[in-house]
């Protein structure tokens, strides 16, 4: 189950990040509305006397939900930042833009009062000398050259001053026009920064809800893994943990998948190739009973091999030739593992053990003891896990032994 998730976190943080916030915000209404529905499930069958196999159905469902939920909170928190980065750069865009329209306007009016300064001293001299008519002036002309050149003067006057008008009312127009622009721009940036604030208020919220079904799931997985412990000793099915750290969980699928990938291209002294994977393989254990099997366990939660129940300290034998491509020493997940590469693409991976006896490029036969049994990482008793993947993905190991 555990890897499960992580290859299914994978593939829904690709397709969420296209998302928008709102289409986040409803797939994660409609999730806790499933989340709901579970917990009602839950709360039913609570008030029984003793809690079976179907409350941990039903716990194990919600914990699956309450991580689907998580991962859409976080996709949606994501998107949030990006839209509050998106906001804050146009601000500041909005802001530099404003200061240069203001600039050019400030320039204008000082253009404009200048010009409008010296039309209205032009007309305050005219009135103060008490300038006579149009028609005065030429009748006052001794002869027909000096009227001519008089009314030449006049007209000359006339459209200079007709020039500065027209000047002054296409300034004036202009002004306004970016005064007007300059105030939508404000409007704008007011408008932005008040989107800027309710997206960081989301965000904030959306943070204390990561939070808050953080702990939730721990405390549901914590629930979980306690009663499976406690059916564990009640049968002789001992299963896989709950881990709810998804960046461990993918961490160890992709030390895995960088594993047989470095098998399949053949570097270093590990070989191997990308083929079929076919071949016949032995029993890792001396038992060959299982109890449980490929793809799920009997509860139906994912099972992404087989497991043998044995005692702490059983030998664990190499399924086939090949040679060690990973050994893994973790607190979590498959707790002390090694993984084998046979050749053709062909791969076998031994978990929870309580040692590893061989390293990283030896070869070793079918039949070697390459480990002892045990119960380490997320396992509920002692026994042997043990996966077949072919050219990395987990495949039905009972289809090679």
């Amino acid at each position: 189950m555990c890897l499960a998730l992580a290859v299914t976190s994978f593939s829904f943080t690709s397709t969420a990040q296209a998302a928008s916030t709102s289409e986040l915000r409803d797939k994660r209404d409609k999730i806790q509305s499933e989340i709901n529905d579970a917990e009602d499930k839950l709360a039913e069958l609570s008030s029984e006397k003793s809690k079976t196999e179907e409350y941990l159905n039903a716990l194990t469902e919600k914990i699956d939900l309450l991580q689907d939920k998580l991962d859409t909170l976080e996709d949606e928190r994501n998107a949030l930042q990006s839209e509050i980065d998106a906001i804050q750069e146009k601000i500041s865009k909005t802001e530099e833009e404003i200061k240069t329209a203001q600039k050019e306007i400030d320039q204008k009016q000082a253009e404009f009062d200048e010009t409008y300064e010296l039309y209205c001293q032009r007309l305050r001299a005219m009135y103060v000398s008490g300038s006579a008519s149009t028609l005065e002036v030429l009748l006052t002309c001794p002869d027909m050259s000096s009227m001519l050149t008089r009314s030449q003067m006049i007209r000359s006057v006339s459209e200079q001053d007709s020039a500065i008008l027209d000047d002054l009312m296409k300034k004036m127009e202009e002004i306004e026009k970016q005064k007007q622009e300059l105030e939508e721009k404000r409007t704008e940036l007011n408008e932005d920064k008040q989107n800027l604030e309710n997206d960081k208020k989301s965000l904030q919220a959306n943070i204390d809800e990561i939070d808050a079904s953080k702990k939730e799931l721990d405390d549901e997985a914590a629930e979980c893994n306690a009663l499976m412990k406690t059916l564990a000793d009640q049968s002789t099915e001992y299963m896989e943990l709950i881990e709810t750290n998804q960046e461990q969980l993918q961490a160890v699928e992709a030390d895995i998948r960088a594993a047989t990938s470095s098998a399949s291209s053949g570097s270093g002294s590990i070989s191997g190739s990308i083929g079929t994977g076919s071949g016949r393989l032995g029993y890792p254990t001396d038992s060959r009973t299982i109890s449980a099997g490929f793809p799920n366990y009997s509860s139906g939660r994912y099972h992404g091999g087989i497991d043998f129940p044995v005692s702490t300290g059983s030998n664990v034998y190499a399924a086939g030739s090949g040679t060690v491509i990973l050994v893994k020493y973790l607190n979590y997940s498959y707790g002390y593992y090694v993984m084998i590469d046979h050749g053709d693409g062909l791969s076998t991976l031994y978990a929870h053990n309580s040692s590893i006896l061989v390293s990283v490029g030896q070869h070793v036969s079918a039949g070697q003891v390459i480990a002892l049994s045990g119960s380490t990482g997320n396992s509920t008793g002692p026994h042997c896990h043990f996966e077949v993947r072919v050219n990395g993905n987990q495949v039905n190991p009972l289809s090679y032994l």
